[in-house]
């Protein structure tokens, strides 16, 4: 299929709100089922996306991409202390829907994050990414992440190892 003159998504970034739930909450169980690109292996239900990427106290930032002629939610990105992490440092999640990579819309994500997280005293991004998801590595890599630890054979479900690699984005 020729996309070259596939008219380009339009969209714009906002905070995200309760009536994005349901649309992001297909869209990331989309990617969950689809395998290899999340850490998270099971689909969510409504009330744990809330609780998770929505309304957890500790979320510093999340922001979701909206298309233009739709309405319809592309993708959301959230930041929060979650994890073995400083506390001074947030952890970022990104997720796109399938076939709008390269479109732009987690470079805009990611501005909207930064722009969210200034001022709030805290020093560094941290993004932990399945090394055999090569998108997401190369995604993060893009914004400037730099690997600083890698996490050997962390198991999934299913027992298969699969290596973490960190990255970290230095603020300010």
């Amino acid at each position: 299929m020729d996309t070259s003159s596939a008219k380009p998504t339009q969209f714009f970034i906002r905070k995200t709100q309760r009536n994005d739930v349901d649309e992001l909450l297909a869209l990331l169980n989309r990617i969950i089922e689809a395998g290899g690109t999340t850490a998270l292996e099971k689909p969510l239900n409504k009330g744990e996306f809330i609780e998770w990427f929505l309304e957890a106290d500790i979320l510093e930032s999340t922001v979701c991409a909206i298309d233009r002629e739709s309405g319809e939610p592309l993708g959301f990105q959230i930041a929060s202390h979650y994890g073995d992490i400083p506390a001074d440092w947030v952890d970022i999640g990104t997720f796109v829907k399938p076939g709008l990579h390269k479109s732009g819309i987690g470079s805009a994500l990611f501005k909207a994050t930064l722009a969210n997280l200034e001022g709030k005293g805290l020093t560094t991004i941290n993004a932990t990414i399945r090394a055999d998801n090569t998108g997401g590595l190369a995604y993060y890599t893009s914004r400037g992440f730099k690997d600083y630890k890698l996490l050997e054979a962390v198991p999934l479900a299913d027992g298969t190892p699969v290596d973490r690699i960190c990255k970290r984005f230095d603020l300010g």
